[in-house]
């Protein structure tokens, strides 16, 4: 999907700008929803817990009133009021009296009281001592009224209401029944007639019954309960009961002038971030505040919105495969289309791409400009074919036409020599082979023949240099069958035969010849050696400057018409095969030159 260079592939870039498109949308979209969720549940989560203190409130609220009011029907009944101050006063009636007027305070609270059995307790106190209850206890009261815990708080309220929580020692003192059970108390003082202080009235409830929900709300939340009194005194949980050692929230409310709603605060007692809700309460003028610990209300909030970043990666996930399906669709044809024309396969280099409507329109019109421009490009080099085709022919004639008189020349002063030497007989013969050898390489029709074509005519030449030479010369040919239909470059062999002759004739005989034809390692090879004095250095050299120009820059040098043919022969190679062909020359260790001519041998050749 990566090139060498660090370019990316068209499929590549598509899968990952479609990836990173609907990975936005799916960011953007699901951030969207997360957040509505997070505040519909954030909202929900706020008012559960407003409902949970403010149902705790109302509670609460509603026994305050309940005791509040049998505490003002007492201190408006003149009538108990009266037996009682006149049963504190009057010590000296008969005990028959006594218990008469106590019977009456018994029937008079209990009435008052009515059915709610909630209400433990109702005492009535004098202002200096002594006291009447009915309820848990019933009886005298014999105490000092201003050694009693809520004395001072109830006599600076005036009237109005005092709250207390206690163990309500005098219980356990004039009952006999020692309990460690809390009680809570509402103290009210009422008076005479002349509006001077005259008594106090207690009502009293089990603490455990009044903050009943307090002590278990009704949620399924950890959330902590609070409740304060309109001056910030502390009434639940007991101070006097292991509660005094908690956050003030009275007073950090105070301090952010708070008094309704919700808010979040650090308690630097447990050292951590808490979500607060308020309730005051309207009768009672009681603040109740349910605080929980930061981790614990949003948690639930966050796990009720674990399905969305879920839904998101699942569908990341679809994404993921959807991109790289389409990618890979609107890829695949371009990819087609330039596998198609990184082909280097010649024979099927002009095919036409072959692919079916894509459905994109800007890669069907390519496909169509690239047919069209492969169709123009092979009209194109079929034409330039046939001029290079014409062009090369013309230069392989124009090599093969050179040949003629560098044959006919070498020809003539053979048969000028045997004629001096009075060989009339094959001078004859030799004329006629010469007459058929010269009537095959001045034939303009092609530029080239078969191997088995090349080596008869070479055969006739051998056989006039041999009805020259005798004994001194012999040859031999060495070709493999799979070779005769070779196309070559024509008169090739015949030159390389001849420049043999030439040369080894500058010798001491006997000279040998031996023409060699065969397959090796995928190559056909034809090969002429002989035993003369071999090449020239500076020769060798030369020729070897010029072929390898020849290869390098595609220039064609003039031919002398002495000392040409190692060259010509090269050059006609070049012409045929371009540069897919073996030329290689040089001297035999033993002695002697050599040359070789091959290329590529296919079977279909």
């Amino acid at each position: 999907m990566f090139s060498k260079h660090g370019k990316k592939s068209i499929q590549t870039i598509l899968f990952y700008r479609f990836l990173w498109v609907t990975a936005a949308l799916l960011l953007v979209i699901s951030a969207i929803v997360y957040l509505i969720q997070y505040q519909k549940l954030y909202k929900n989560m706020e008012n559960d817990i407003i409902r949970t203190s403010s149902s705790i409130g109302d509670s609460i609220d509603l026994q305050i009133s309940q005791m509040d009011n049998v505490c003002l029907n007492i201190i408006n009944s003149t009538s108990v009021k009266n037996t009682f101050s006149d049963w504190i006063s009057n010590k000296n009636r008969s005990a028959y009296e006594r218990r008469q007027q106590q019977n009456q305070m018994n029937n008079s609270l209990i009435s008052i009281r009515g059915i709610d059995t909630s209400i433990r307790q109702v005492n009535l106190y004098s202002m200096e001592s002594g006291g009447y209850g009915v309820g848990n206890y019933y009886g005298r009261l014999p105490t000092k009224t201003s050694d009693l815990p809520w004395y001072q708080g109830t006599v600076e309220k005036y009237g109005y209401r005092f709250f207390q929580a206690d163990k309500y020692p005098l219980l356990s003192q004039h009952s006999g029944t020692k309990t460690d059970r809390l009680y809570f108390s509402l103290y009210r003082m009422y008076f005479d007639n002349y509006h001077n202080p005259a008594g106090f009235v207690e009502i009293s409830k089990y603490y455990d019954k009044l903050f009943a929900m307090a002590i278990s709300p009704t949620t399924a939340f950890n959330i902590d309960i609070t409740v304060y009194d309109e001056d910030g005194r502390q009434l639940y949980p007991d101070p006097s009961s292991g509660g005094e050692n908690r956050f003030d929230y009275f007073a950090e409310l105070e301090s952010m002038k708070l008094k309704s709603d919700s808010t979040r605060i650090y308690n630097d007692i447990r050292h951590q971030k808490e979500f607060v809700a308020i309730c005051p309460l309207k009768y009672s003028g009681f603040t109740v505040t349910a605080s929980i610990n930061s981790t614990d209300f949003y948690t639930p909030i966050l796990m009720s919105l674990m399905w969305i970043p879920l839904l998101a990666l699942g569908l990341f996930v679809i994404c993921y495969f959807v991109s790289r399906f389409l990618s890979r669709r609107i890829a695949q044809p371009l990819t087609e289309m330039h596998r198609f024309l990184s082909q280097s396969d010649s024979a099927g280099k002009f095919r036409q791409i072959s692919l079916k409507d894509s459905g994109v329109e800007e890669i069907d019109r390519l496909r169509d400009s690239l047919n069209s421009s492969i169709r123009a490009q092979e009209a194109a080099t079929k034409s330039l074919l046939v001029m290079k085709e014409s062009e090369i022919q013309a230069q392989m004639l124009a090599l093969q036409a050179q040949m003629n008189p560098h044959f006919l020349y070498n020809s003539l002063n053979t048969i000028g020599a045997m004629a001096e030497e009075g060989m009339t007989d094959e001078v004859t013969s030799m004329c006629q082979d010469i007459t058929s050898i010269l009537r095959y390489i001045s034939s303009d029709r092609e530029s080239v023949s078969t191997v088995e074509e090349e080596l008869e005519h070479c055969s006739l030449y051998l056989n006039c240099m041999k009805m020259r030479f005798k004994d001194k010369l012999t040859y031999e040919f060495d070709i493999d069958d799979d070779l005769l239909d070779r196309k070559i470059p024509k008169l090739c062999i015949q030159l390389l035969i001849e420049n043999s002759v030439k040369f080894v004739s500058k010798t001491a005989p006997p000279w040998h010849i031996r023409i060699e034809g065969y397959i090796d390692a995928g190559q056909w090879l034809i090969s002429v050696k002989d035993n003369g004095p071999g090449f020239d250095p500076e020769i060798d050299k030369h020729l070897r400057s010029q072929m390898d120009d020849i290869l390098k820059y595609s220039r064609l040098p003039s031919l002398e018409l002495d000392g040409m043919g190692i060259l010509n022969i090269f050059i006609r190679f070049y012409l045929l095969f371009g540069h897919a062909f073996l030329f290689q020359f040089g001297n035999l260790p033993e002695g002697g030159a050599f040359v070789i001519v091959g290329g590529r041998f296919h079977e279909k050749d």
